[in-house]
């Protein structure tokens, strides 16, 4: 056998074996988050220990089983306006709206949701800030927040 028709040969063999492979097919998903805004924090706030955000939406679509995390960008809340204090991330506690236990935000990501199917939906999920008059100076405090959507 001449060495062009084994070149031929093999790429015949080459192709027909990449036919039989499974072409890994690629999820369709997004995940959509507004800003969540806790606003100005009163007395009463203090006074109660935390400021909330209940049922904040997320709206996700997915083509396939899927896993929500969240993670902050930020180590920290921020500095305080006379830059003495910083103000703790894990200050920022979150959780389902229909949970009870409250987790606190982190860098690391965490999972908020799955499900085995696709679809679309939307998730509520509930936070808050916690609150100390003798420990938290005036400051305008902030954390940039990542919701990702990824195959299971």
């Amino acid at each position: 056998m001449t060495t062009e028709r084994r070149k031929i040969k093999y790429l015949i063999l080459a192709v027909f074996l990449l036919v039989l492979l499974p072409i890994p097919v690629r999820a369709e998903q997004s995940i959509s988050v507004n800003d969540i805004n806790f606003g100005i924090a009163g007395e009463d706030d203090f006074f109660n220990g935390y400021i909330l955000v209940q049922s904040h939406p997320i709206f996700w679509s997915s083509d396939t089983g899927w896993r929500i995390t969240v993670h902050s960008a930020d180590p920290n809340l921020g500095v305080s306006d006379d830059g003495t204090y910083v103000k703790p991330l894990s200050d920022l506690l979150w959780k389902l709206s229909d949970e009870e236990a409250w987790i606190p935000m982190t860098q690391d990501p965490e999972e908020v949701d799955w499900s085995e199917n696709g679809g679309e939906g939307v998730i509520y999920v509930d936070f808050a800030i916690q609150l100390d008059w003798h420990r938290d100076f005036p400051g305008h405090y902030e954390a940039h927040l990542f919701f990702f959507i990824q195959d299971l």
